[in-house]
């Protein structure tokens, strides 16, 4: 990447207007995160608190997982927007987030959950599940309701007169009955739209016999036409989503198409090795994700089959996905090298081949892949000025799914740097490298290639818990269009390291800014600087940024085939040609455009593309 210090002192200053486009815009999100209970604490609250009610553990597998109120969320956003939502949750102590605890036995119908803040680590919700032929001592309605209001008054230090009674359920088994009561508070009632209902804030309890078998506080009871509403909106999200993966599909195909035409190709062939290692290193540490993101498993284990046959049939179809992942951007990395090389041959730092053929220990790649983070900075600032105009005029809203995604793992930030590292190289593979390239070829105008992939990115990204569902693939679109203009501009390496960066930090994001544990803290800031670390390697390293003759990386049969293309091209220089019909003549007899070059560079005596 060459890049002059006027272009470096313009893109510092758009980075520092862009950041604190972000910091106003964007960070204010994140204050109400507080993540001071972390999961081990978490776990040893649950276990004291089932311990207390005299039930034994001995024996109970466990899983635990970092949960999300989605429905809540959406709805508080969408009715009060973002800061009273915040001003909500204070004045009720409603928490958006917890941990859910599940003990349970294989092949066992009986099991216990439970649900911890992570802010204050008091207890939100307890169920205990026991089989439907369980016994338990009758009780007549007027005693279950009173155990039930004793139980959240001296236990929970609840105040029945701040409510007003809601339902009440009874469902006869054979050998009991268990009743469900709920309250709602007074003076709370948050309208959907004019006469379409309004949420209101529950407590419940469940009472079986003499036990408590389930309770919960804060409960957010959503509008009928609400629900109905997301989900008519996570179908059409569904819907943009399918029709991007389809021209997705086509792009793989169209690459699949080019490599098998091209597959005596020598750029293919010196990046082969290359790609196959990435393809290698994206399926282990996928295989890694999934190890780390086990509990997340564990916690939706059915009890009536086998846990080693749940896991494993799970697992089967990872390792097929992972496959057909590693096929998704490894063919159209092959075939988009190849036609960088023939569509944009002045741009040598727009894919691979370069660094492939001279070093990746560079200060030239020291310098792009802090270009990245500069790059980084301003994706923040446009994404948060987006949303801040979506927010504003269209009412948008987003979804808190990374934070719990990565929470749940047994090590976030392994996951986030799994999650970055494989969306950054396969994305930017399939959409920039390849996709840009082949449509400039289809085209013949870069503008068309660089709008037509971003459209098909942004479809891509429709199905996100980003509300209005198409917002999202405006947004996404829109930074297609900047990722388009550094691809042709600066090259590949720049927006490999800003899309990794970008991953990062919306899956780190709230253990850095709100309320968190050192560790969480410390290893996300960790996992954000590892590209850093490495340009600092590679400008210390300095290894001279110039390629190897292709000439001496030609195999047997190259070097035979070379030999033919010189003699005609001297043929053709004998009989008047000049270079330019020389060349296309060749190109459409399909020889390959790297044996043509340097064919022609011999004969003509000068370097020519």
């Amino acid at each position: 990447m060459r890049i002059s210090r006027r272009e470096w002192s313009i893109f510092v200053l758009i980075a520092i207007l862009f950041f604190g486009l972000w910091y106003k815009f964007g960070y204010p999100q994140f204050k109400f995160v507080d993540l001071s209970i972390d999961k081990k604490e978490a776990l040893r609250i649950a276990r004291h608190y089932l311990s207390s009610r005299g039930f034994n553990l001995d024996g109970y597998s466990r899983a635990i997982v970092f949960e999300t109120d989605e429905w809540a969320d959406r709805y508080l956003q969408r009715t009060l927007g973002l800061q009273l939502e915040d001003e909500f949750m204070k004045e009720h102590d409603y928490e958006l987030f917890y941990w859910r605890i599940r003990f349970f036995k294989e092949l066992k119908k009986e099991e216990y959950a439970v649900e911890i803040s992570p802010k204050t680590g008091g207890l939100l919700s307890f169920t205990h599940l026991i089989e439907d032929t369980e016994p338990r001592d009758i009780v007549d309605k007027e005693t279950a309701r009173e155990r039930a209001e004793q139980f959240l008054n001296s236990t929970q230090g609840i105040d029945l007169r701040d409510y007003d009674f809601h339902e009440e359920k009874a469902k006869r088994y054979d050998n009991r009955i268990d009743y469900s009561f709920s309250w709602e508070k007074k003076g709370v009632g948050i309208p959907w739209q004019q006469d379409q209902g309004q949420a209101k804030l529950l407590i419940g309890v469940t009472i079986s016999g003499n036990e408590i078998k389930g309770f919960y506080k804060g409960g957010l009871d959503i509008p009928e036409k609400f629900r109905r509403h997301i989900e008519n909106q996570l179908v059409f999200g569904e819907y943009l989503s399918s029709f991007g993966f389809l021209l997705f599909i086509f792009l793989l195909a169209s690459s699949a198409y080019i490599i098998v035409k091209r597959k005596h190709n020598i750029v293919i062939r010196i990046c082969k090795k290359w790609f196959m290692y990435l393809a290698v290193f994206i399926i282990i540490i996928n295989v890694l994700f999934i190890l780390n993101n086990m509990q997340s498993l564990i916690i939706v284990y059915p009890t009536s089959a086998y846990l080693a046959s749940f896991v494993g049939i799970y697992f089967i179809k990872v390792i097929t996905g992972l496959i057909f992942v590693a096929l998704s951007f490894t063919l159209p990395a092959f075939a988009g090298e190849s036609l960088r090389n023939e569509i944009f041959p002045k741009n040598k730092y727009g894919s691979f081949l370069h660094y492939i053929k001279s070093t990746f220990y560079s200060r030239q790649v020291a310098k792009s892949i802090v270009f990245g983070y500069l790059l980084f900075f301003i994706m923040l600032g446009l994404q948060a000025a987006i949303f801040h105009f979506g927010q504003r005029y269209l009412g948008v809203w987003r979804e808190w799914v990374t934070l719990a995604q990565l929470s749940s793992t047994y090590f976030p930030f392994v996951s986030a740097f799994i999650i970055a590292s494989t969306a950054s190289f396969s994305e930017e593979l399939v959409y920039r490298l390849f996709g840009i390239s082949w449509l400039k070829k289809c085209f013949g105008k870069t503008i068309l290639a660089v709008l037509f992939t971003s459209l098909i990115w942004g479809l891509g990204h429709a199905a996100y818990a980003i509300f209005p569902v198409w917002f999202r693939g405006i947004e996404i679109t829109i930074l297609g269009l900047l990722f388009g203009f550094i691809f042709v501009k600066y090259g590949l390496i720049p927006l490999l390291v800003a899309h990794y960066l970008f991953d990062v930090f919306w899956g780190v994001a709230a253990y850095i800014l709100g309320r968190s544990t050192a560790y969480l803290f410390v290893s996300s800031l960790l996992v954000l600087v590892i590209p850093l670390a490495f340009a600092m390697i590679a400008y210390y390293t300095n290894r001279e940024d110039k390629e190897r003759e292709t000439g001496i990386m030609l195999d047997a049969t190259e070097k035979y085939n070379l030999m033919i293309i010189i003699n005609f091209v001297s043929f053709g220089k004998s009989q008047g040609q000049d270079a330019a019909s020389i060349k296309k003549e060749l190109l459409l007899h399909n020889w390959d455009i790297t044996l043509v070059d340097l064919a022609i560079s011999e004969v003509f005596k000068g370097p020519y593309v």
